[in-house]
């Protein structure tokens, strides 16, 4: 039986257990300003609003009953979904502008009693994780987690609205060009080419 949420929840101290059991869920919104890494990773260069704008997230509990062994009773297990949705002001590894890089994330979590259950835990679905649950849970902190690891490892524009200076090769101002993968996939190899002259021998 599901109870959806009118009330704002305590996402420091939420007591995910019970959020689970009774199949709550909750929407909401949290400031940059509240996500301290978050902020760490933030443009330099990023405008004065950047603390202020905000994540919005969706999070639904939800219990399931499954017979582990014939004749055994029946064991409960807790899940939690979370969808986070914003964006965080990162540096352009290309033009070294700040830009807004969007984030959209979506995560079903499977819930445990302990750390030690949940590190146990054999996880064979991607798309399904395991945490630790406790009574006085942050929420928080799991928002700020999947953010984080929404990031890209090497931001960049989609399309430069500048070029860096940096990058700028010769008296005419070109740009080099960076090598796209096919055209590094048909370089021939010096090793291929040892070993061709190997076998003429």
């Amino acid at each position: 039986m599901s109870s959806n949420m009118t009330q704002p929840i305590d996402l420091r101290e939420l007591d995910l257990f019970a959020f689970c059991r009774k199949g709550s869920s909750a929407t909401g919104q949290v400031a940059v300003r509240d996500l301290p890494r978050i902020l760490a990773e933030t443009a330099a260069q990023a405008p004065a609003s950047a603390p202020d704008e905000v994540f919005t997230y969706t999070a639904a509990g939800s219990a399931h009953e499954e017979a582990t062994e014939p004749g055994a009773p029946m064991a409960q297990r807790l899940f939690l979904e979370l969808a986070v949705n914003g964006q965080v002001w990162l540096d352009c590894q290309r033009c070294l502008a700040a830009y807004a890089e969007p984030v959209a994330t979506s995560m079903r979590f499977e819930v445990f009693s302990s750390e030690e259950a949940a590190d146990a835990a054999p996880m064979d679905d991607d798309a399904l994780d395991a945490i630790a649950g406790s009574k006085r849970f942050s929420l928080l902190e799991l928002i700020e987690d999947e953010v984080l690891l929404a990031l890209p490892t090497a931001p960049k524009h989609a399309v430069c609205p500048t070029v860096h200076e940096s990058l700028v090769t010769g008296a005419d101002g070109e740009v080099e060009p960076e090598a796209a993968p096919e055209e590094e996939e048909k370089r021939p190899s010096p090793f291929a080419a040892l070993a061709g002259l190997k076998t003429r021998h």
